[in-house]
C-alpha cells in the first residue's frame, strides 16, 4: 500500500486509490492500540480533484485549508506542470475544474509517483518503488511492520530493481503486466500506464537496475524505451 498522508488539525487523511481501500482499512485497524485512534472510511462523503496547472496550486507538500477544502501541492511533471490535489469536505463545494481522468493519471506517470493496486501491491520494498527520493520515507522513525528490510536495504544493501519511466508503441498494457528481456526472461513488473497520444503509451515498472540498458519490452513483445525522471537517481 502507498498512501498520500494528509495532515489536519485533527486528524490525517490517507489518500490512495479505491480499489485497496477495504483491505487497507482492514489492515491499519488491527495495528490500533489506542482508544482515541479512530479509522473512517469517507470517501462517500469527499471527494477528491486534481488539478493541473491550478492558478492557486501550493508549493509541493504544503496543503491550504479552508472550511470547505484541503488544497495539496504535489510534485510536478518532468515538463514543469504544476500538480496539485483538492479533498472537497463538501462536495457541494464550488472549484476549479478537475483534470481529465487520462490526463491525471498520465501527469502521475511523468512525476515519477506510483499508485499501487490489487494488481501490484505486496510486490516490492518502498526503495524499489523510488519513494526515498521522493521523501516519502522517514528512516528516523520508531518501530513499524516491515522497517528492518526497508532499513537493511538503505544502510547496508544495494538496490537492484527501482522505478524507470518507459514509452511504448500502442495502448497502454495493465498493472502487473511483466517486462521482459530478448529471450522472455522477466527482468520487471508495469504499476501503471496511459496513453500519450493516439499511437504511443508511457509508463511506470519497476525494472532491474543493471537490465535497462538492454532492450527490454512488455510481454507481447513490444519495446520499451527509457525516458527520463524529473528527479534524481543516484546509484
Amino acid at each position: 500500500m502507498v498512501a498520500r498522508v494528509v495532515a489536519t488539525s485533527d486528524g490525517w487523511y490517507l489518500l490512495m486509490p479505491r480499489e485497496i481501500l477495504p483491505a487497507a482499512v482492514k489492515r491499519l485497524t488491527m495495528y490500533v492500540l489506542r482508544d482515541d485512534v479512530r479509522i473512517h472510511d469517507v470517501s462517500d462523503t469527499t471527494e477528491l480533484v486534481g488539478h493541473i496547472d491550478h492558478a492557486e496550486a501550493p508549493d509541493v507538500g504544503v496543503t491550504v485549508a479552508t472550511d470547505e477544502r484541503l488544497h495539496i501541492g504535489l510534485e510536478s511533471t518532468i515538463d514543469g506542470c504544476r500538480r496539485s490535489l483538492s479533498i472537497l469536505l463538501n462536495r457541494e463545494a464550488d472549484d476549479a475544474t478537475p483534470s481529465d481522468e487520462a490526463l491525471w493519471r498520465l501527469s502521475g506517470i511523468d512525476a515519477g509517483v506510483p499508485d499501487i493496486g490489487l494488481a501490484t501491491q505486496g510486490e516490492f520494498v518502498p526503495q524499489m518503488l523510488n519513494l526515498h527520493w521522493l521523501m516519502a520515507i522517514d528512516f528516523d522513525k520508531g518501530c513499524y511492520p516491515g522497517q528492518e528490510v526497508v532499513a537493511r536495504l538503505h544502510y547496508r544493501g544495494r538496490l537492484t530493481r527501482r522505478i524507470f519511466r518507459l514509452q511504448a508503441d500502442g495502448a497502454p498494457p495493465m498493472p502487473g503486466t511483466l517486462v521482459t528481456d530478448a529471450d522472455n526472461n522477466k527482468v520487471g513488473m508495469v504499476i501503471e500506464a496511459e496513453a500519450a497520444d493516439e499511437t504511443t503509451t508511457r509508463l511506470l515498472a519497476v525494472v532491474a537496475v543493471d537490465r535497462i540498458s538492454e532492450a527490454i519490452q512488455l510481454a507481447d513483445a513490444r519495446r520499451l524505451a527509457p525516458l527520463d525522471l524529473p528527479y534524481a537517481t543516484p546509484a
